[in-house]
């Protein structure tokens, strides 16, 4: 018998809890727990158990609450982010849009300096071989493009017109050993030939060794050529090596082009300028 008790003694109190709560609910329905002093002391009993159930479905309740908070709070800032990232996009577009004005003004602005007919062009390719330094621009025969035009930025020399098609056109870079730019020594006005070497430099030639030559002159175009409008940047020497045998000095140049960071070209009639010397 206490065997049974004790291997049921989990089932038997429920059911013993159950069938006490009925008794009492049925008694309290008919009216028969006005003197009955189980029910205050059940009540005492119970009312721990009824404070912790409310504590704890007003805990699942906070729960859920900062859960829907925090769904929001997601949602939320999903919406901010994806708004920072097109504003970002808008802000580089706006930026891209001011660089891209400032150099179409710049070279308006030097275009004014140069003989009618000026073709602005985009450089569209630039040439892989290290052997002919050329680029490709996006302007031909079509827009007034010929063979021989010179090409510039406000920032100098860029290099010679060499092919044309009808809507592009082959530039021969100052870099190229094939190309020379008649110049000037803005300093001593001494006269040379800056081209491409073959050693990938530009290089000042047929300098006399009597010549005042120093590094840091600045070299600009004579418009003895026929080519180039005279008084454009050219380089600067970089350095300057007198040879032991000879009659002319070895003189290293900085073109003032770059064409990495150059994207709009200004291309120079190549008569007007033969008509002007």
């Amino acid at each position: 018998m206490f065997a049974f008790l004790r291997k049921n003694q989990i089932l038997l109190s429920s059911c013993f809890c159950l069938l006490l709560s009925l008794y009492i609910l049925t008694a309290a329905a008919r009216g028969q727990l006005r003197n009955d002093p189980i029910g205050p002391i059940l009540l005492w009993v119970m009312r721990p158990l009824q404070i912790a159930a409310q504590a704890t479905t007003n805990s699942i309740d906070e729960i859920q609450n900062s859960y829907s908070m925090l769904a929001g709070y997601k949602s939320e800032n999903e919406k901010l982010r994806n708004r920072i990232q097109q504003l970002e996009v808008e802000r580089n577009q706006l930026l891209e849009a001011g660089a891209t004005n400032r150099r179409l003004q710049e070279l308006l602005e030097f275009r004014s300096h140069l003989p009618s007919g000026t073709v602005t062009a985009s450089i569209i390719a630039n040439s892989g071989s290290s052997w002919f330094k050329s680029c490709l621009l996006d302007k031909g025969s079509a827009d007034g493009v010929r063979k021989g035009m010179a090409v510039v930025t406000p920032l100098g020399v860029v290099g010679q017109v060499v092919a044309v098609t009808a809507r592009t056109a082959k530039v021969l870079l100052l870099a190229d050993p094939n190309n020379g730019v008649d110049v000037l020594v803005q300093r001593t006005r001494a006269r040379g030939i800056v081209s491409g070497s073959l050693d990938n430099g530009t290089i000042l030639k047929y300098v006399k060794r009597s010549e005042d030559i120093q590094e840091g002159d600045r070299l600009v175009t004579s418009g003895f050529d026929g080519v180039f409008p005279k008084g454009i940047v050219v380089g600067t020497v970089i350095k300057v090596r007198k040879q032991t045998l000879g009659l002319f000095q070895h003189i290293e140049v900085m073109p003032a082009v770059s064409l990495a960071r150059s994207e709009e070209v200004l291309i120079v009639k190549a008569d007007v300028n033969q008509e002007k010397n």
